[in-house]
C-alpha cells in the first residue's frame, strides 16, 4: 500500500556529509480514500509502531534499487498536537548532489513522501501496519498521490495549480510535458509558459533521467525563456 502526502521540509539541518529534515508520515484518526474503500489509521497504532519506521530506507519512487536509496530513516515519532506519524529523514550529500540542491531549493519541486508499508484492516480500521520503507515522490509520479492531499498544510491556489490534485486533474493535457502521465508541469494556469516551472522539470527530468523531457524543456526555456 502507498500513502503519499505533501510535505515542506521542515527543520532542515546541514552538515559537511548530509541534510536532515522532519516529514509527516501519516496522519491520524482521519479517513482515507482508496480504490478498495474508506479506511483510517487509529493513534493508538501509530503510538505504538512509531519506533518501527527507524532505520528504514528512503527512496526515490517507491523503486526498491541500490542506486535508489538516498538515505535513511532516523526517527520518528507519533506528535500529539498534530495528530501524525513524524519522521526525520537524513539525505547523503555524496551522490546525491541534485537532490540535496532541490530539497533546499526555495520553492523545493519536491513536495511529496511516501510511505510504502503493508496493512491488516478490520472493515475501515487498520489493525497493523509494517513499515518497509519511505519515499520521495516527484511530480505526482504516484498514482495515489492524491489521496491524502487534503490533509496538505498550505491553502493552494491555481497560482501553484500542479500542487492542487483536483486542478491538475482538470488542466489541459498540453499543460504537462509528459501529457500521457501528466507530470512536468510547465504552464500557469492561464496557459503561459512557465519559466521556474521548465527550469524545475530540467533539474526534475536530469535527475530522474527523463533524457526526452529535459531536451524539451531546454528548447522551450531557451526559446522563452532566454530570449532565444
Amino acid at each position: 500500500m502507498l500513502l503519499t502526502l505533501a510535505f515542506k521540509p521542515e527543520s532542515v539541518e546541514e552538515t559537511e556529509d548530509y541534510i536532515e529534515f522532519t516529514v509527516r508520515a501519516i496522519s491520524a484518526d482521519t479517513p482515507i480514500q482508496s480504490a478498495k474503500g474508506e479506511f483510517y489509521f487509529p493513534s493508538e497504532l501509530l503510538i505504538k509502531k512509531q519506533a518501527d519506521l527507524i532505520g528504514k530506507p528512503l527512496l526515490l519512487d517507491h523503486e526498491w534499487k541500490v542506486d535508489k536509496i538516498v538515505g535513511v530513516v532516523v526517527h520518528s515519532w507519533f506528535d500529539d498536537s498534530q495528530k501524525a506519524l513524524m519522521a526525520r529523514v537524513r539525505v547523503t550529500k555524496e551522490g546525491n548532489e541534485r537532490l540535496v540542491s532541490l530539497i533546499k531549493m526555495s520553492p523545493s519541486p519536491i513536495k511529496s513522501v511516501s510511505i510504502g508499508a503493508v496493512l491488516t484492516k478490520e472493515k475501515d480500521k487498520v489493525v497493523d501496519i509494517e513499515f518497509k520503507e519511505l519515499s520521495l515522490v516527484f511530480e505526482g509520479a504516484d498514482p495515489n498521490a492524491r489521496l491524502l492531499s487534503k490533509y496538505e498544510d498550505i491553502t493552494l491556489s491555481t497560482a501553484e495549480w500542479w500542487d492542487d490534485p483536483e486542478l491538475r486533474d482538470k488542466a489541459p493535457q498540453d499543460y504537462f510535458l509528459d501529457p500521457s502521465s501528466r507530470r512536468y508541469p510547465y504552464k500557469t494556469w492561464e496557459g503561459k509558459i512557465s519559466c521556474e516551472r521548465l527550469k524545475a522539470a530540467m533539474q526534475l527530468s536530469s535527475l530522474h533521467g527523463h533524457r526526452q523531457i529535459y531536451d524539451r524543456a531546454k528548447r522551450l526555456y531557451e526559446k522563452h525563456c532566454q530570449g532565444g
